[in-house]
């Protein structure tokens, strides 16, 4: 259980550094924000969120995508720290290119690929995960259309506001900003909470429960360790999303943060555990093609889809494998 806890802290940490890149490259790329005033406000404002906004995303992963009834829970363990490993070695190995790897594409992949290991294909509830793997495919596209049309009403029927109203968008990003992390440190943060309490129970030799709760102290660890990388931040990522795609200005990054906060807080509040680092850097991709899609460097966009593409399978059979290691080393 040690291995476990080290295991979803440091996820939960890196998570938090990656995505840190993805939350605040639009506000300080358009000049409203420092990074270091970006990521201290969406540090504090992830935690406030994760910490208050519910478990419904950590209750889809631990009840919702598997069957308790077939988890053996005297086997099953090692599922849990396969996904996080799995997870854990795919992201940095993104990172290390500069690419904003989906961290839930990973645990998804290594969520279901261990628990397919140590307990077979019935342990997994396969419809619920089509679904939701469909959703976190299709999401980033929801957030690129939601902000290309917002950008695209903004400049029809804003075309006559003059500089002055400038200070009073940039108030409004700063205040939509603050949402969309709340909202993301929320979903973010819930599935290293899943992973511990699945851990907690199997490791007890404990069946998974239906009512899943989360204990105030795997809450506030996650939620804390999420933050913490929020604040340390990865700034290769931040360059790739605010400076490698467009020219980002104020009106760009208004119209990404909105479209995507409020994609980010639905999935949240439906418990769809979904990428919202993907949801950020495709809604400010939407922004920039709303305006005039030849300025967007295409190529970068087509960077960031190969990493999503590629992350859930490969995710899914380093877990398969890591499992059977663990499991057999136990």
């Amino acid at each position: 259980m040690e291995l476990l806890t080290g295991l979803v802290l440091l996820f939960s940490f890196l998570n938090g550094a990656n995505d840190s890149g993805t939350m605040a490259a639009s506000v300080v790329s358009s000049r409203t924000l420092s990074p270091r005033q970006s990521v201290a406000l969406a540090a504090a404002a992830s935690f406030l969120g994760a910490v208050l906004l519910g478990s419904e995303v950590a209750r889809t992963l631990g009840v919702g995508l598997l069957r308790p009834d077939r988890v053996v829970a005297a086997e099953s363990f090692a599922a849990c720290p396969a996904a996080a490993g799995a997870a854990i070695l795919w992201s940095l190995l993104v990172w290390r290119l500069a690419l904003p790897g989906s961290y839930t594409h990973a645990l998804l992949g290594g969520w279901l690929g261990g628990f397919t290991a140590v307990s077979g294909f019935a342990a997994v509830h396969w419809d619920q995960a089509g679904w939701i793997l469909l959703a976190v495919l299709l999401t980033p596209l929801a957030g690129l259309a939601a902000a290309w049309v917002a950008i695209r009403l903004l400049f029809r029927y804003g075309s006559e506001l003059s500089m002055h109203a400038m200070p009073l968008f940039r108030a409004l990003q700063i205040l939509l900003f603050a949402g969309l992390c709340f909202a993301h440190g929320a979903n973010v943060a819930q599935k290293g909470m899943a992973l511990l309490v699945a851990g907690g129970y199997l490791a007890a030799g404990l069946d998974i429960p239906e009512a899943f709760s989360i204990p105030v102290w795997v809450r506030l660890s996650c939620s804390a360790a999420f933050s913490l990388g929020v604040l340390a931040g990865f700034s290769r990522v931040l360059k790739t999303v605010g400076f490698g795609i467009f020219k980002v200005d104020v009106l760009h990054s208004l119209c990404a943060i909105g479209s995507a906060g409020g994609l980010v807080l639905a999935s949240t509040a439906a418990g769809m555990p979904l990428s919202p680092g993907q949801i950020n850097s495709s809604a400010l991709l939407g922004a920039g093609a709303g305006e005039n899609a030849r300025t967007v460097r295409w190529s970068v966009a087509g960077d960031l889809l190969l990493s999503w593409v590629l992350t859930f399978p490969a995710c899914a059979i380093l877990a398969f494998l890591l499992a059977h290691v663990l499991k057999m080393a136990g």
